[in-house]
């Protein structure tokens, strides 16, 4: 009996699930944790520091505008080589930044990293290597993020909040011991140890990822998995689609771009700054960190189970779900104070169900509005566009709280048109569908 051969397309799936557990994991699910500290420690306004923030998103986007042509020159591989070595140069420049300048610099090579190495990579690795099950498979793996989270909540967030200076290792814990030997040797604690520390793992998942992960599975002499299997259905990159020609004449298009960018802004604005507002509130850090512990948990099994429902019940109802829970944690949030002990809680929860709308969503509402032609080019635009709302959204929060030191007008504010939004996104998808069967309408009567 002849023994089936390994698929390759099980270690790409691996490496992407690795890329995205410690890039983003460690990389940007930690990124609220150092706001308070960071400005605290140097004397920077809040609206000030957050532009390093906006400089990342910026720098992602005009990526992103031009992905398609990107990667169809570099291929996946150097673009994540790319990717990884701009991730490393920028936490080096933060772990030694002591002018705002210095941050503003190491958030466009953030930015650079990011747009290589994570979302728009995996979503084209996974479109070259697999045919059915797309969205679990995606969802799986951009659910590493929270696994990614728990592991940085428990490792990096408690290097920040360990401010003290150490003299000794008597009497600590195996993880302080770790962190005084650390400590010793870079000669630094704080939030300058933590990013030194991430430094560090990022090098080792780099060359681990790199040294496997490849283009095309026509490069090794393969094919996508399941691509000669029978599908129950054509959905999402199962369907032909349109021209980007005849896409940039659906309103849709515009429509739902502009809700895609309205959500990065307000998904952004609202977690960024979660943990300082906790913090300003009188909440306690060790309270904190359990609290966004769980949130990072949560968050695996909210983009797996996005996936899934995508997979079972199309793009209009996971969607709706995600957003829905977004419109839930934005009013939670908005109704912290110090003697809050459920409302956390609720924002911890529901916004982890809310953050696959700037991740696994995009790419399968993509591939479901406007199908396989125009994919990577209309991917790349709409990635760009919630990467532009991030960098509006993050500075806009951080300005108000500057001028009023309080986030909770802005939170309502950004709520109401959270649900406007999540409106105009389902008009987009049903205008989509019209259009879509028309399309497949007119096809068939072409080939008959």
């Amino acid at each position: 009996m002849n023994k089936k051969k390994f698929y390759y397309g099980w270690v790409i799936f691996a490496v992407s699930f690795l890329m995205i557990f410690m890039y983003l994991g460690f990389g940007s699910s930690t990124k609220g944790t150092y706001l308070k500290a960071i400005c605290d420690d140097l004397g920077f306004k809040r609206s000030l520091f957050t532009i390093n923030d906006t400089l990342r998103y910026v720098s992602a986007a005009v990526l992103y505008l031009f992905f398609g042509k990107i990667v169809e020159k570099l291929g996946a591989r150097k673009m994540i080589t790319l990717g990884s070595l701009s991730l490393i140069l920028s936490f080096t420049i933060y772990s030694l930044a002591t002018k705002i300048w210095h941050f503003y610099f190491g958030g466009l090579f953030l930015g650079i990293g990011f747009a290589w190495t994570t979302t728009s990579v995996v979503g084209y690795l996974t479109q070259k290597w697999f045919t059915n099950k797309k969205g679990t498979i995606m969802g799986i793996i951009l659910a590493a993020n929270g696994l990614g989270g728990v592991a940085s909540e428990n490792v990096i967030t408690r290097i920040v909040f360990e401010t003290k200076n150490y003299t000794s290792a008597s009497n600590m814990n195996l993880f302080y011991k770790v962190v005084y030997h650390l400590s010793n040797l870079f000669h630094v604690t704080g939030w300058r140890l933590a990013y030194r520390v991430t430094t560090i793992l990022f090098i080792i998942t780099a060359i681990i990822v790199i040294s496997l992960v490849r283009n095309d599975p026509a490069d090794m002499g393969l094919i996508p998995d399941g691509q000669n299997s029978k599908k129950k259905a054509a959905r999402g990159l199962d369907w032909i689609g349109f021209e980007t020609s005849v896409v940039y004449r659906k309103p849709f298009f515009y429509i739902s771009g502009i809700c895609v960018f309205l959500m990065g802004l307000i998904l952004q604005s609202t977690t960024n700054p979660a943990k300082a507002m906790m913090l300003d509130e009188g909440i306690s850090p060790e309270y904190i960190v359990v609290v966004f512990s769980v949130h990072s948990i949560m968050l695996v099994t909210a983009k797996i189970l996005s996936g899934f429902m995508y997979d079972k019940f199309g793009i209009r109802l996971s969607f709706a779900f995600c957003c829905i829970c977004a419109l839930i944690s934005g009013t939670s949030l908005a109704l912290i104070n110090g003697k809050s002990t459920i409302l956390p809680w609720f924002f911890s929860i529901f916004s982890s169900f809310a953050l696959p709308l700037e991740t696994i969503m995009i790419p399968l509402l993509v591939s479901h509005m406007f199908g396989r032609k125009s994919f990577t080019k209309v991917m790349g635009y709409y990635l760009a566009l919630n990467s532009a709302g991030y960098a509006l959204g993050v500075p806009l929060v951080n300005l108000w709280y500057d001028n009023y030191h309080s986030y909770k007008g802005i939170m309502i504010i950004l709520t109401v048109i959270m649900f406007v939004a999540s409106v105009f996104a389902q008009i987009s998808i049903s205008a989509s569908d019209k259009s879509r069967e028309e399309f497949l309408k007119s096809v068939s009567e072409t080939s008959d």
